[in-house]
C-alpha cells in the first residue's frame, strides 16, 4: 500500500468509525424503519418515506434540485418528472415538463405520472401551458 493511500484510509478510518461518527447510509425501498411519516433521499433523484415501519417510494425527484435535506425536512423537486415516473398527489395535473404537448396526471392507483391528454399539435398549438383556465393547449 502507498503511503498516500495508507493515510487516506487512517483517515477515512477515523472519520467514520474510531472518532465515534456514525457511518450513515441511505434508506433503501423496502427496508425497515422506525420513524412513520419521515422522508429521506434514496438517491440524489428520488424521496422515500417511511410508511407503516417500511420505506417506501413517494416520489421521483427529477427536477434541478433533486431530492436534498433541508434542515428538519426533505425536498423534492419534481419540475423534470415525466411519465411514468412515481408522484405523490394523486389526481394532480400537469405539464410535460419538455415543453411537449401532453397533460399528466398522477394516477392514484398506481402512483407514477401518465398521460391524461395528449394536445393536437397544429400550427396555432404547440404546447401544454398553465394559465387562468387551468391547463390547457396552446
Amino acid at each position: 500500500m502507498s503511503r498516500l493511500t495508507a493515510v487516506a484510509f487512517a483517515l477515512s478510518f477515523c472519520l467514520g468509525l474510531a472518532c465515534g461518527m456514525p457511518m450513515v447510509t441511505a434508506p433503501v425501498a423496502g427496508a425497515a424503519c422506525t420513524q412513520e411519516n419521515v422522508g429521506a433521499c434514496e438517491t440524489p433523484t428520488r424521496l422515500l418515506a417511511c410508511l407503516e415501519q417500511k420505506w417506501a417510494v413517494v416520489s421521483d425527484c427529477k427536477g434541478p434540485d433533486g431530492c436534498r435535506r433541508n434542515g428538519d425536512t426533505v425536498d423534492c423537486d419534481t419540475r423534470g418528472n415525466t411519465v411514468g415516473d412515481f408522484c405523490s398527489n394523486a389526481g394532480r395535473v400537469r405539464c410535460d415538463p419538455d415543453g411537449g404537448l401532453q397533460i399528466l396526471r398522477c394516477s392514484p392507483d398506481s402512483g407514477r405520472l401518465v398521460v391524461e391528454f395528449s394536445c393536437p399539435a397544429t400550427v396555432t398549438q404547440t404546447r401544454c401551458v398553465l394559465g387562468d383556465a387551468g391547463l390547457t393547449c396552446e
